[in-house]
């Protein structure tokens, strides 16, 4: 870059000036700005020009007013990177100041190398700083866990499959940083089931993520998402929402492009109560999309229901296979014939001991900790497999009179 980058840079100590300028002089040229407001501010970048940065300092007493005074540039000039810089890491201070909009927050005295390694790629990226567009370059497969009601079952199943897929990433030799990053996203009801298994209370939900979907990068997720000892990132509905919370189908899309380009595997659990469009576009995204049921007449006909609309308004189920929870022989429904009539094929038949569920459920442990041999951790861990490698299972069986009964 010939010319130097314009930047401002609002702070209270002046130690922040000569300290940026001497990480970033070669590149940028800083601006030193105290405004009064959040409109002097906009005027005076305005009148300045083509302004390429704004560095912020947030500290444990200015932090709200600071936020404040970002979401209004964030507002107003959505294309201007906002970096942060503080004297602490205070993780409060650290996640208002993400939460604002800012990009990064880098520690005065301390970060002078990674400061310049990350505003040289924020410089690089001028231009292209429409989070959904970079989203739409990511490498990451997403994986739909699908249920035509809400049930415990399927947040059991999704917590169980991000496990899997965290510990595929982990074995695999010499791969790090993406390539072992899962995410697992629970948007279903009863809500905040997933982490109430793992045993976690997350203090950054699904909901803000959806309200901060054109801020959300690396760095927050890095800041705000829970991260699970097993190796894998968690969003999910806040757990005292009784009632299922709007979620905008547009948005939550939007949300999962931008997973996908952060995440090497992300894992969405949603039900049919969230409506047809949530649904559409969870699926549309979708590498595989698992249709969860068991062998009950009231859940086959539930899903038999939810394929339904799902086709009537032309929703893409090429890649969606069927998967029968607590299987038990002899109960008369068999999942090769519930695949069949479903017209999906079957990608898994899951079964374990009821009293080892139930424990992993109220302990917050896994079964893979509480129950190793249970036969619901091989066959969890074989449908992971079968995912990654993209396996499909041939589906060859004929109705029976039961099934054509409850059909009809």
């Amino acid at each position: 870059m010939s010319a130097k980058s314009q930047a401002f840079v609002i702070a209270d100590d002046p130690a922040y000036l000569p300290w940026l300028e001497s990480a970033l002089g070669e590149k940028v040229q800083f601006t030193l700005a105290q405004p009064h407001d959040a409109d002097d501010l906009l005027r005076r970048l305005q009148q300045a020009g083509r302004v390429e940065l704004l560095f912020c300092e947030f500290e444990d007493y200015n932090a709200p007013e600071r936020a404040a005074l970002v979401e209004a540039v964030a507002d107003r000039l959505p294309e201007l990177p906002v970096v942060a810089v503080g004297s602490s890491e205070s993780a409060g201070t650290v996640l208002t100041a993400m939460r604002a909009g800012v990009r990064d927050f880098f520690v005065l005295k301390r970060d002078e190398t990674k400061l310049a390694a990350q505003v040289g790629k924020l410089l690089r990226r001028l231009g292209a700083v429409n989070v959904v567009a970079a989203a739409s370059a990511g490498q990451g497969r997403l994986y739909s866990v699908m249920g035509a009601q809400p049930h415990e079952n399927l947040a059991f199943l999704a917590v169980h499959l991000a496990q899997a897929f965290a510990e595929r990433g982990a074995a695999a030799p010499g791969l790090r940083s993406k390539s072992e990053r899962v995410l697992l996203v629970d948007a279903a009801m009863p809500a905040g089931a997933a982490s109430i298994f793992l045993n976690v209370s997350p203090t950054y939900s699904l909901l803000d993520a959806v309200n901060d979907v054109h801020r959300c990068d690396q760095t927050l997720v890095d800041t705000a998402f829970t991260r699970h000892a097993a190796g894998f990132h968690l969003l999910s509905l806040p757990e005292e929402n009784l009632a299922r919370p709007a979620l905008a189908a547009e948005d939550f899309g939007r949300l999962l492009q931008v997973f996908k380009s952060l995440f090497s595997v992300v894992v969405v659990v949603i039900d049919g109560q969230a409506g047809t469009p949530l649904l559409r576009s969870t699926i549309a995204q979708s590498a595989r999309t698992l249709l969860l049921t068991d062998q009950s007449i009231l859940k086959s006909r539930q899903s038999k229901y939810l394929l339904r609309a799902l086709r009537l308004e032309d929703t893409p189920l090429d890649d969606t296979a069927l998967v029968v929870d607590n299987y038990r022989r002899r109960l008369g429904l068999e999942p090769q014939n519930l695949a069949e009539l479903f017209d999906l094929p079957l990608m898994a038949t899951l079964t374990s001991e009821g009293v080892n569920r139930i424990q992993a459920m109220n302990s917050g442990e896994s079964m893979f900790a509480i129950a190793p041999k249970d036969p619901y951790c091989e066959g969890v861990r074989r449908l992971a497999a079968t995912l990654a490698t993209g396996e499909t299972a041939p589906v060859e069986a004929k109705s029976d009179g039961l099934l054509n009964r409850l059909f009809r």
